[in-house]
């Protein structure tokens, strides 16, 4: 009888590992949250977290009740287990450990998230070890996930005009993230299909929808036109030729469907993939355009990124510069020709792919510990292949998830995916693990944890840890979800120019989870609501003491928290630059000293981001505020130096000649640059500037025009011409400019309103409000903010 309700127990504990493994890997590539607060990474994140906490608390129990752990004795699984561990001493010597280890919510990359997907390798194994079915089942989950993918990606295409605007903007255009993404995980499902169709005994109805898949998902992948995921599928698809050639399933000892001579749907992946290659990107042109999918994604090139880890590795080549701190190696020495780019601002948190990322984040020790992971793994990959031991079942099992797991960690070293990805990636390998034992690959090893007294207790009170370790874990990952959609919110109420709500919602993400990004945002909301206090006050001697105190006490939020920023990660050039850029504002208001902390915090910033035309540009600002013309020149040349289509240096530029009544040398000056120069919009943009500041609106115009014929989606030249057209009495073209610039900026409030004041034949700054001034060409920064 005992016996009995043992054997109910073990299997109902089982199940459940059986069912998490199933929701893993059926959900993880389709949920997410229909909200625009809430990332598609952080509801998958919060998902996996959900899951592992529920497996754990069951596997521990069910530990607690047998006594007895078994897991493979696979010698790749050692590196992997090492893997997050070497990540999280990394993180102890980043500088910044809670940046490294957890981010603001576990991005991938962090010591944290990379535990996280260690777990998720031996949830597989644990679910796997005693059930081919299970497997199996996982295998067709997949399959059923990759359906509706597909049929998501289908819908997108058709149904986009059909369903209303409030429906289709809380769906991604993505499930899984990227476009590439996609690509990636239609790419593993092909090979999952390749190995259904020409090892299982199917029904004509499956085979069909199985056909199906294969033929729209190499669609798909073309039309993505993401090269490495061509390559790779078309090699295993030959492997997969080859091997029908090579190996045969013998139908009397094994009572399974006898293998094909012949693959034809390996043959036909290999024949599509091969014709992708070699058409050079006509076709992928083709099938981009017809399936309206853009798969534009920015990167490092692996050049680039490898210089990156050179330089990690001369400060700490053991350990690197600390998960989640490629940002801060990029800033520091990003490529200088970057600045030409409209990337030229952009912070990288990660490379060309993610094992070089890992390398100049984790160190030799990092690196090492994949390799050694995927030697070993290759190693144990091709033993089970060719194996003639185990059931077919296990050996249909091992065959695809070794298939799908290496496919899919081959385009980890190519590209760093996303969670969806990476997360197969590590479940389909202990799947594959989980096959050896039985095929006789490997033997399993045995742990029996209530072998004493003493080892009876260390077992029990070490299993109550490491459950309240898992439950305070998984805790702390919602948290951090949750505090992000907070966050979301308030960045999307300062983006509205509602900076007094946006403090209250961010300071509620603050008392949460606290991060220098969630600080540098309080101080830009706290810097915004002083320019609103100020705006209200029509002079300094009608200003009363409540409102004297509420704007001192909005400039010290500012301040302060821009130090809390810096105190949270004084790696990052960005908090220093914000604390900078509010003492700047504090030394345009003439408060006294103000000058020399915003040179200090500026200085900080430079060291660690040398190249970023920003932080000369600011000096020059700073050197214009205190009359050192010459020095303002200087630095705002520097910056051009750095960035030689820099509108902001050319737009204070333009201001300072303005300012010291110099106007007409300038646009002689210009008018010969031009001629030197003539394919640079931006030296057209400030003498179209210089022209509109000397009130000649008509050359002003010319220049400007000038500009846009140069580059078509000049949205600052567009602003000004747009200005020049309405004061020359051209309404109609004038109106024309500013509907071009709102379809590249439809959330700018300011182009929102000279729209309607132009369509309502008014004055364009009718009914402005501050910030929004009618002199736009004295403000401090450009009015629309530019990439270029």
């Amino acid at each position: 009888m005992e016996q009995q309700v043992q054997t109910n127990s073990r299997l109902n504990f089982n199940k459940i590992f059986e069912y998490c493994l199933l929701t893993l890997v059926f959900l993880i590539p389709l949920i997410f949250a229909p909200s625009i607060l809430v990332s598609i990474y952080s509801s998958k994140l919060a998902f996996l977290v959900t899951v592992i906490v529920i497996f754990l608390a069951v596997f521990l129990a069910f530990t607690l009740s047998k006594g007895i752990i078994q897991i493979p004795k696979s010698k790749f699984l050692i590196p992997i287990a090492l893997f997050p561990v070497i990540a999280l001493v990394s993180s102890f010597f980043s500088g910044n450990v809670i940046n490294s280890v957890a981010g603001q919510v576990f991005e991938l990359g962090t010591s944290g998230s990379l535990f996280i997907m260690s777990i998720l390798l031996f949830i597989a194994i644990f679910a796997v070890k005693e059930d081919a079915k299970i497997g199996i089942k996982a295998i067709f989950a997949f399959f059923i996930s990759s359906g509706v993918v597909i049929l998501h990606l289908i819908l997108r295409i058709f149904a986009a005009s059909i369903l209303p605007v409030s429906v289709t903007s809380k769906i991604p255009n993505f499930l899984l993230g990227g476009s590439i993404d996609t690509a990636i995980f239609l790419g593993a499902a092909t090979i999952a299909s390749l190995s259904a169709l020409n090892m299982l005994p199917l029904g004509k109805k499956v085979r069909i929808a199985i056909y199906t898949l294969v033929v729209t998902s190499m669609l798909f992948i073309g039309a993505i036109g993401f090269t490495p995921v061509f390559v790779a599928v078309g090699l295993f698809a030959l492997f997969y030729f080859v091997y029908t050639f090579s190996w045969s399933i013998n139908l009397s000892s094994t009572n399974t469907l006898k293998g094909e001579k012949a693959s034809f749907p390996s043959l036909f992946v290999l024949v599509f993939s091969v014709v992708l290659i070699l058409s050079n990107g006509v076709i992928p042109a083709y099938l981009s355009n017809t399936l309206k999918i853009n798969s534009i994604e920015i990167r490092p090139n692996f050049a680039v990124t490898m210089s990156l880890v050179s330089e990690s590795w001369k400060k700490n080549a053991a350990l690197g510069a600390g998960p989640n701190m490629f940002k801060e190696l990029w800033d520091l020495h990003k490529p200088a020709n970057i600045n030409l780019s409209q990337f030229w601002a952009t912070s990288f948190n990660s490379g060309s792919g993610f094992v070089p990322t890992i390398a100049a984040t984790t160190g030799v020790l990092g690196l090492l510990a994949l390799l050694s992971f995927m030697v070993l793994y290759l190693t144990s990959g091709f033993k089970s292949i060719f194996s003639s031991k185990g059931d077919f079942g296990w050996r249909y099992v091992s065959l695809t998830s070794f298939l799908i797991s290496l496919f899919l960690w081959a385009m980890i070293f190519v590209y760093f995916p996303s969670i969806v990805i990476t997360s197969l990636a590590f479940v389909f390998t202990g799947i594959f693990a989980a096959t050896l034992v039985p095929q006789g690959v490997v033997s399993g090893i045995k742990i029996n944890i209530f072998s004493n007294p003493k080892a009876n207790f260390v077992a029990v009170f070490g299993i109550v840890v490491l459950l309240i370790a898992s439950i305070a874990g998984g805790y702390f990952v919602w948290a951090r979800v949750v505090t992000a959609s907070i966050y979301q919110k308030g960045v999307n109420l300062l983006s509205s120019g509602d900076s007094q709500n946006a403090k209250k919602t961010i300071s509620q993400a603050i008392r949460l989870a606290p991060s220098d990004l969630y600080w540098k945002s309080f101080s830009e909301a706290s810097l915004g609501q002083a320019g609103v206090l100020l705006s209200s006050v029509s002079s300094p001697s009608s200003m009363t003491d409540s409102q004297r105190t509420a704007i001192q006490n909005e400039i010290s939020d500012a301040i302060q928290s821009a130090r809390q920023a810096i105190a949270w990660n004084p790696k990052d050039y960005e908090n220093w630059f914000a604390l900078g850029r509010v003492y700047e504002v504090l030394a345009s208001n003439g408060i006294q000293g103000s000058s020399d902390n915003a040179i200090s915090a500026f200085k900080e910033a430079q060291s660690r981001a040398p190249l970023n035309p920003a932080i000369p540009l600011a000096f020059g600002r700073l050197d214009a505020l205190s009359g050192n013309l010459v020095g303002a020149r200087e630095n705002i040349n520097k910056a051009i130096k750095l960035k030689n289509n820099y509108t902001d240096a050319y737009f204070t530029l333009a201001q300072l000649e303005a300012s010291s009544n110099n106007i007409p040398a300038a646009i002689k000056s210009m008018n010969s640059l031009v001629l030197m120069d003539p394919q640079n919009a931006s030296l057209y943009f400030q003498l179209g500037l210089l022209n509109y500041n000397n009130k000649d609106y008509s050359s002003a115009a010319s220049a400007l025009e000038k500009a846009i014929e140069i580059v078509p989606d000049y949205a600052n030249a567009k602003y000004f011409l747009g200005l020049s057209y309405d004061i020359l009495g051209r309404r109609a073209d004038a109106t024309m400019q500013f509907e071009e610039i709102q379809k590249t900026n439809p959330d700018n409030a300011e182009i929102s309103l000279i729209l309607s004041n132009l369509k309502a034949s008014k004055s364009p700054f009718t009914n402005a409000k501050p910030p929004i001034t009618n002199t736009p060409e004295k403000r401090a920064e450009p009015p629309i903010q530019e990439d270029n």
